[in-house]
């Protein structure tokens, strides 16, 4: 379908906190703020891939907090 939810959300005392990165919330993103950036991709009607990073908002931009993935990943199951 073409409904892609949200990209992420706000983080810190809860796992999942304002804002919300949709194109309806008009929260300011500010210095300080620790977010998460979550595309998420459905496909096969019951299968779900979501890929998220962590960033903390700077004066200057953003840093990266996420650990990258080695590039090589198991495959489970």
């Amino acid at each position: 379908g073409d409904d892609v939810g949200r990209y992420g959300h706000g983080l810190g005392i809860q796992l999942t906190e304002p804002p919300s990165h949709t194109d309806w919330d008009e929260t300011d993103i500010v210095a300080g703020m620790v977010l998460t950036i979550e595309p998420s991709l459905v496909f096969d009607d019951d299968r779900l891939m979501v890929a998220e990073e962590n960033v903390l908002v700077t004066p200057d931009g953003a840093t990266l907090l996420t650990r990258r993935a080695p590039r090589d990943l198991p495959v489970i199951g």
